[in-house]
């Protein structure tokens, strides 16, 4: 590592929340009572925007930095965040209360070099195989990981959070959203109300879990990022859950930085605070946490290096870069893949024979496709890296 002192870096990742049910900004921005008590000092990291709508593609593509398009072999042979920190001498965990038996989730990180590995099925509790266990479990079960690692050991840590995933857990004591309801086919304004109601249960329970961190000795020297893995869509294209379309709404998620006084430096707090307007990717979080663990500056080292495109924010950022979305990867291949490219303000999505062109800054809610010649060099690209597209 290039970084001295060494941070100690925790990711919390949560699940099928988008960026407009919860804020990344400062208050008074944004106001969220539960977090604003703990992480009023948090930093957005930009429009950040998942590049898959599905729980396992967006991981492999945090976890390993690789685009959407990657083979299987490449996507599996990637060196990971957990591997990257413990080369450099980490002590590291990936608490989730993710069910990772589910459609065998859990095979990506069975070989990952994690030194504590949790799963729902070791927290119980798990009543639905969607939302997995209960998410407080996880923390608690983090903070006794955290507690443990030797003084003067720096960690990196992966906190998975599953509640906010549908039919999406809520405390019956705090439902402040209303009508809501569990039930997909009925109003499907009661329904994202119960969305919503779940976000601020697991804001409740991530501003908890915070103030544990922060009250701790080592505090100065700890990064914390949060994001989530994708988005969810409430019938604006006609949709409902995820990973069925490429709209905004499906791709936009939360993201969010806190750090001790000495874990950056006045340059990365800098680039960071820059970001406000800028479009930021999943491939950028995950540069940026090599970064933290000072490693970025080995990156044309690393196996795989030519597959990983992500830009670190804790630097100053060039020209906005072209990148890659889809539905259907290596590791998630759905029966109606969509697939699409963005650079800036301008994204192609769709399928062979119903493609989509839009200006997400003029036109936010995408309802109003450009002339497709709008989008050629994007067409043409996608084609070119993805089989399913041509």
């Amino acid at each position: 590592s290039t970084r001295s002192p060494r941070p100690s870096v925790l990711v919390v990742l949560t699940e099928s929340v988008r960026a407009n049910t919860l804020c990344s900004d400062p208050p008074p921005h944004c106001r969220s009572d539960a977090l604003d008590a703990v992480a009023a000092d948090r930093i957005s990291l930009g429009r950040l925007t998942s590049q898959a709508p599905n729980t396992f593609s967006a991981c492999v593509i945090l976890w390993a930095g690789v685009g959407p398009d990657v083979d299987f072999a490449s996507a599996h042979s990637a060196p990971v965040l957990w591997e990257l920190a413990r080369a450099v001498g980490y002590r590291t965990a990936y608490v989730t209360s993710q069910n990772t038996q589910y459609e065998d989730f859990g095979a990506f990180v069975s070989h990952a070099g994690i030194d504590t590995l949790v799963t729902a099925m070791d927290l119980g509790g798990m009543a639905n195989e969607q939302l997995g266990a209960p998410d407080e479990r996880a923390t608690e079960a983090m903070l006794r990981f955290v507690r443990e690692v030797p003084a003067g050991t720096p960690y990196f840590a992966v906190l998975h959070l599953s509640n906010t995933h549908a039919p999406y857990r809520v405390d019956a004591a705090m439902q402040p959203h209303r009508p809501h309801s569990a039930d997909p086919l009925g109003s499907v304004e009661a329904f994202h109300n119960q969305d919503r109601n779940a976000v601020l249960l697991q804001e409740r329970t991530v501003g908890a879990f915070l103030r544990e961190v922060r009250a701790r000795a080592d505090w100065d020297d700890t990064v914390v990022v949060f994001l989530s893995d994708h988005g969810e869509q409430f019938r604006e294209h006609g949709g409902l859950y995820h990973n069925h379309s490429l709209y905004e709404e499906e791709l936009r998620v939360p993201g969010w930085l806190i750090a001790g006084d000495r874990a950056l430096t006045r340059d990365e707090r800098r680039s960071l605070l820059a970001l406000a307007s800028r479009r930021t990717y999943m491939q950028d979080v995950h540069e940026t946490l090599v970064d933290l663990l000072g490693v970025e500056d080995a990156r044309a080292e690393l196996p795989r290096a030519r597959l990983v495109e992500g830009r670190s924010l804790l630097r100053p950022l060039g020209a906005e870069p072209t990148v890659l979305l889809a539905t259907s990867t290596a590791v998630w291949e759905p029966d109606d893949a969509r697939f699409g490219a963005m650079v800036g303000d301008r994204a192609l999505i769709g399928a062979p024979g119903a493609w989509q062109c839009f200006d997400t800054r003029k036109d936010p809610e995408e309802e109003h496709p450009l002339a497709g010649s709008s989008c050629g060099d994007l067409l043409e690209l996608v084609r070119g890296r993805f089989a399913g597209a041509r």
